[in-house]
């Protein structure tokens, strides 16, 4: 495991990068870059410049790059113009998350941004639902890890029901930390319903809080405080989602009943090393793949069966190869990690888009087609099956069929930021320009938002 203090210290760190809003300022910055490189390419030779004046162009946007991101750290636009960034006081994030959760909802808290209007239904019969990060009110920064992981089981299991349309955690994770009334999170994520709760956890006792609100009306529609212990957590999370079920009124097929009641391990202990591997899955340094792969393991140590663990595994290591280290050895163990993930549980929507990845990076790709179909068959709602499915059409120059997934990508999760990139990267590869450009720009409005 890593060391607590650098954890936390690279924690904080990355923190104020998001707090100051540099990785939006680089984001921004490459976007707007390789537009006017491709707008010089394209206006400057037929005036007869000279032939480095688009070398020019690209070096000038180059050495700018490293100004614009300490540019970015400094200093914030903000209503009074350009403004010197101040620093996080000490303890500041801390104390909002604790203000946030102190209160019945997120709109009691005071709201940075002016409450969207009520939004009209969807016109399909599916509601629509986010599921936000639960806040960590144990007192300890090691414990997001466990309350980010409630979060997101609560997500899976809704995501199993064709009726709803769930919000990716990418997208609803996004306003982690952040104070933003429920009316303008639902307008964000172009949901109705939102799913916000905290978590406590000391030694094996857990408190678990969760309401569900309505956005037009931001009244409750459900809420409930769960006080038990760490191994009645599976019981929480199933109650919660049969809860949520009940209030939106959504009618269950005895195949969706048997796939809500599914837990893929009922041993707590290996639960809590899989959310720990998890939880260093969003990111792409190698560190962090292998701190994964090493918990990983050490839940299927306490739980041979637990199909979900080599899923996770197998994740890391394609991820492994495809970010750090593109060795045979890599693409074995994510082969055999996903083989085993499917032969414990055939109808694992992660399992079919792990094993999907593992065939993509061997270059089976005939095999990762029919595990990505089947993925996302059992689960139109994940976003990795269209994502890594695009990729993989992509490899093979299938650029609209790409061009496709990637779309259904970005609808499923609006907020990321790299379907959109590989979007744009098919559509130039089809020759059709406008269409690349709308997807940079595109790329640019997510960025604004987010």
């Amino acid at each position: 495991m890593s060391d607590p203090a650098t954890t936390s210290a690279l924690g904080a760190f990355f923190g104020e990068l998001r707090r100051r809003r540099v990785i939006r300022v680089a984001v921004v910055y490459v976007v707007v870059g390789w537009i006017i490189i491709e707008v010089a390419s394209t206006v400057l030779p037929p005036l007869n410049l000279p032939d480095w004046s688009v070398k020019l162009v690209i070096v000038l946007i180059g050495l700018g790059f490293p100004i614009a991101v300490i540019m970015g750290w400094m200093f914030d636009l903000g209503p009074h113009g350009v403004e010197k960034t101040m620093p996080s006081p000490p303890g500041k994030d801390a104390d909002a998350n604790v203000a946030r959760t102190a209160a019945p909802s997120i709109a009691a808290t005071t709201a940075v941004e002016t409450p969207a209007p009520a939004m009209a239904k969807p016109e399909s019969d599916r509601r629509t639902i986010a599921v936000l990060t639960f806040v960590n009110m144990s007192g300890d920064a090691d414990n997001e890890y466990f309350s980010d992981g409630i979060s997101e089981e609560i997500l899976n299991l809704l995501s199993k029901l064709p009726q709803l349309k769930v919000a990716s955690r990418t997208s609803a994770f996004n306003f982690k930390g952040r104070q933003v009334s429920i009316p303008a999170v639902a307008h964000e994520l172009g949901v109705d319903i939102v799913l916000e709760g905290s978590v406590r956890r000391v030694g094996e006792h857990v408190r678990i809080t969760g309401q569900l609100i309505d956005a037009a009306s931001d009244s409750h529609l459900w809420s409930e405080t769960y006080d038990r212990e760490m191994k009645d957590v599976f019981a929480i999370q199933d109650d919660i989602a049969h809860s949520i079920v009940k209030a939106l009124q959504v009618t269950l097929t005895p195949r969706e009943r048997r796939a809500m009641q599914f837990v893929a391990t009922s041993d707590p202990e290996a639960y809590d090393y899989y959310l720990r591997g998890r939880s260093y899955m969003y990111s792409m340094a190698r560190r962090d793949y292998e701190h994964a792969i090493r918990m990983f393991e050490q839940a299927i140590a306490v739980d041979s069966k637990y199909a979900l663990a080599y899923a996770g595994m197998a994740d890391a290591f394609s991820m492994l190869y495809r970010y750090a280290e593109a060795s045979a050895e890599n693409a074995a163990r994510a082969n055999r990690a996903s083989e085993q993930a499917l032969a414990l549980d055939a109808d694992s929507a992660e399992a079919h888009a792990s094993r999907g990845l593992a065939m993509f990076i061997s270059e089976r790709y005939n095999e990762a087609t029919l595990e990505f179909d089947a993925a996302i068959a059992l689960n139109p709602n994940l976003f990795e099956a269209y994502y890594y499915y695009g990729l993989a059409c992509s490899s093979q120059g299938d650029y609209g069929k790409a061009a496709q997934l990637y779309l259904k990508a970005m609808e499923v999760n609006p907020a990321d930021y790299q379907a959109p990139v590989f979007l744009a990267q098919a559509y130039a590869s089809l020759g059709r320009k406008q269409d690349e450009m709308k997807a940079r720009l595109g790329l640019l409005n997510t960025v604004e938002r987010h």
